[in-house]
């Protein structure tokens, strides 16, 4: 566990992005890693070495105007899920919450990822029905009459994304409520999963059902790419009842349960990145959060302006930030 302290605008967020961008090769900050180069430069380099059952493994970026320039052991990688596979990385930063608050698309991704790292397969469906996707809604806006030629990869594709996506939340689902007994946010908390159309009709059934409002839209409005997790609170949304303390302890749960469910699945380790952890928490709360992150067993890295948070003895290190500096200090 490594604690991160520094005022604002020291440079604690931008530690935990690059390493965030060594993992994934992407920032959780901002799309286009060009806003990552300091202002006057024209490129920047990460350079990381991995450990993993008692052997190292290095990875460089270097990203330049020309691009991203990625390596691991020194082989060029030209997908970026290649270097995702590598190592599952989790951020929690105060905007995390949105995936209670916002809307489908970011608990879409989230589920995704999770599924991405058990499922060898599931990225490929999800492409291939992304694709056909994108067709067969061009197709509603231009010629009506080639719809049906898309329907099939659409089914095929779309019936094996709803299925890994199925399988690994019902498993999720049961590691969230374990995580959220330890947290004891003391609210009765319920996820599930819409899988994308509201009938118990299958897919291909559903596309024909709904052709006639899908041709008068001009694109599909069922189907995978609407799945969302709703989360509740004795039929109310959490958002509505909660407090933004106990939504963002619900949302660490969340994290913990699926960096614990690819583990379990997958055998990977996760690494955990922490932005601003006391952000609207209390004391006891985040001496909670530590605790619990503690047991998770999982390299942590936390970034605070408290210089005074409880740091466990002998389980954690502390670490000075200054103008871009990084300096170990004493516990």
């Amino acid at each position: 566990m490594n604690f991160i302290y520094g005022g604002n605008g020291s440079g604690k967020t931008s530690l935990l992005e690059a390493i965030y961008i060594l993992s994934r090769g992407r920032s959780f900050r901002d799309k286009q890693l060009q806003n990552g180069v300091q202002i006057g430069k024209n490129s920047f380099t990460l350079f990381g070495i991995k450990t993993e059952q008692n052997k190292n493994k290095t990875i460089g970026i270097n990203y330049s105007k020309k691009g991203a320039n990625i390596r691991i052991e020194g082989e060029r990688v030209s997908k970026l899920s290649v270097l995702a596979r590598e190592t599952p990385i989790h951020i929690i930063t105060p905007r995390s919450q949105e995936i209670i608050e916002n809307g489908s698309g970011i608990r879409r991704r989230f589920l995704d990822w999770g599924v991405f790292h058990v499922e060898p397969l599931f990225q490929h469906f999800l492409s291939r029905y992304h694709r056909a996707l994108a067709q067969r809604n061009s197709a509603l806006r231009e010629n009506s009459s080639s719809v049906a030629l898309w329907n099939r990869e659409l089914v095929e594709s779309g019936v094996k994304v709803a299925e890994y996506r199925k399988n690994y939340f019902q498993q999720l689902k049961l590691m969230f409520e374990e995580q959220l007994r330890l947290l004891d946010t003391s609210i009765e908390l319920e996820m599930v999963l819409y899988g994308g159309w509201t009938s118990n009709k299958g897919l291909q059934e559903v596309l024909q059902d709904n052709f006639s409002g899908d041709e008068k839209c001009k694109y599909t409005r069922m189907g995978p790419h609407r799945a969302d997790i709703i989360f509740k609170v004795k039929n109310f949304k959490l958002s509505k009842l909660a407090s933004r303390g106990q939504i963002k302890l619900a949302v660490f749960g969340l994290f913990f349960a699926q960096a614990n469910l690819i583990k379990s699945l997958s055998n990977k380790e996760s690494i955990l990145l922490v932005d601003d952890l006391s952000s609207e928490l209390d004391n006891k709360n985040v001496d909670r959060l530590i605790d619990l992150m503690l047991s998770q067993k999982k390299q942590i890295f936390i970034s605070t302006t408290d210089q005074k948070i409880r740091i466990p003895t002998n389980e954690g290190k502390m670490f000075h930030v200054e103008h871009g500096l990084v300096e170990e200090q004493s516990v």
